[in-house]
């Protein structure tokens, strides 16, 4: 069996999940990564969900070698650079921005301040993708664009594109692939759309961009189960070779991260 690492679950200091239907307990998460076969997963704090704060947070990850803990950028002010000052100063590798989370909309200056505060510090970067909500809260500029703009503040800030651009998979992927500190992330997408004609994209950067791409299961909104699963019947499908399998699965995470296998 392939072993797996995990790009996104969400263990919360609750337990609880923003719908109130799922499980977020960490002891839930590191019985359901066991039961499947997954040796690692970026354990990400969400800003405002059920008490978070950076602290707490890495206290309850870190007990845990199986989980690297990922502080949430809540922008609570303009002092990006004391946040992100914290941050680093607790233990954190890596942060998660989550623009429709906070509010944020994705031309907002201080995201590219943020890169580059990120890049000086030699914090890996993941950033939330998906867009999609009521129309009093999209977007009002393209994040797409929005996204390279801030990223030119800090070209070779390493960061990972959760979700990949959803709906807009390709469009992103053509992103990554001439940006080698950029990891393509395939969490929700992979599961969400089965069957779409995303499915025939994402089938695609399966057998042609294994190197640029890596899996999550947004745990819980997916289990690992559910995930290898998926994994499995799409490599049987490509029959890509062992090799690709290793990157998808679990090398191009720990290249992006910087720790062993």
């Amino acid at each position: 069996m392939m072993k797996m690492f995990d790009s996104l679950t969400h263990p919360t200091l609750s337990g609880k999940w923003l719908h109130g239907s799922y499980d977020a307990g960490i002891d839930t998460l590191l019985s359901d990564m066991k039961s499947a076969g997954f040796y690692k997963a970026m354990a990400v704090g969400l800003p405002g969900v059920e008490g978070y704060n950076h602290a707490d947070f890495m206290k309850m990850c870190s007990g845990h070698q199986s989980l690297i803990p990922v502080a949430a950028v809540g922008f609570s002010n303009d002092n990006v650079m004391g946040e992100l000052e914290e941050i680093k100063s607790i233990g954190y590798r890596a942060i998660k921005i989550h623009p429709r989370l906070v509010g944020m909309d994705p031309s907002d200056a201080r995201l590219g301040k943020l890169f580059a505060a990120a890049y000086s510090m030699d914090l890996r970067v993941l950033y939330c993708t998906y867009m999609h909500c009521r129309v009093s809260k999209y977007p009002h500029t393209d994040p797409f664009y929005s996204l390279v703009k801030a990223l030119s503040y800090a070209p070779d800030c390493k960061v990972m594109l959760m979700h990949g651009g959803d709906v807009q998979v390709m469009k992103y992927a053509e992103l990554v692939r001439h940006n080698s500190n950029l990891l393509l992330d395939l969490s929700m997408t992979f599961m969400k759309y089965e069957g779409s004609s995303v499915d025939e994209d994402l089938t695609f950067l399966f057998s042609s961009f294994d190197r640029r791409i890596c899996l999550g299961t947004d745990h819980p909104e997916w289990s690992h189960l559910q995930l290898r699963t998926r994994f499995e019947e799409v490599v049987a499908k490509t029959g890509i070779p062992e090799e690709k399998q290793k990157n998808i699965a679990y090398e191009n995470l720990e290249r992006f991260i910087g720790t062993d296998s």
